[in-house]
């Protein structure tokens, strides 16, 4: 699966709620995660067992970064290679780089439905408003 970019302009989108709403909805669906924040974005990694582990091996994973500020986020999702530690180095790397990081892997239906849930949720996630700058679930 090759990395898919999608682009959200002018919708006041918080790239850092969007990044801690993806880890949580990973670690909900049971999901390993791991998000790293950098000045250029924001990565969240998402590793499951089983069938993922089995087409993919055990070093890849469902790899997301976040990138611009909110009149423009630009949000690309493919499958690369579980990173073991999401420092500064590594961070700088899928940034400057984005497209060499993600790997090309036989396609499967599986890959295809986990990419359009994740679209799906992000999609929801805009429509409904909770991505927006200052924006907050706190009730009074």
């Amino acid at each position: 699966m090759k990395s898919a970019i999608r682009e959200y302009d002018n919708k006041n989108i918080d790239p850092k709620k969007l990044g801690e709403k993806l880890e949580e909805y990973f670690k909900e669906e049971g999901y390993k995660t791991q998000r790293g924040e950098h000045p250029l974005g924001i990565v969240v990694q998402a590793q499951k067992g089983g069938i993922l582990r089995t087409i993919l091996a055990a070093d890849r994973a469902l790899t997301v970064t976040i990138t611009g500020d909110p009149n423009k986020v630009t949000v690309r999702m493919g499958v690369g290679k579980w990173l073991q530690d999401l420092g500064v180095a590594a961070l700088e790397g899928l940034f400057l780089t984005p497209l060499l990081f993600f790997i090309e892997i036989p396609e499967s239906l599986w890959s295809f439905e986990v990419e359009r849930q994740v679209w799906n949720y992000i999609e929801s996630l805009i429509n409904m408003g909770d991505l927006k700058v200052g924006r907050s679930h706190a009730f009074p």
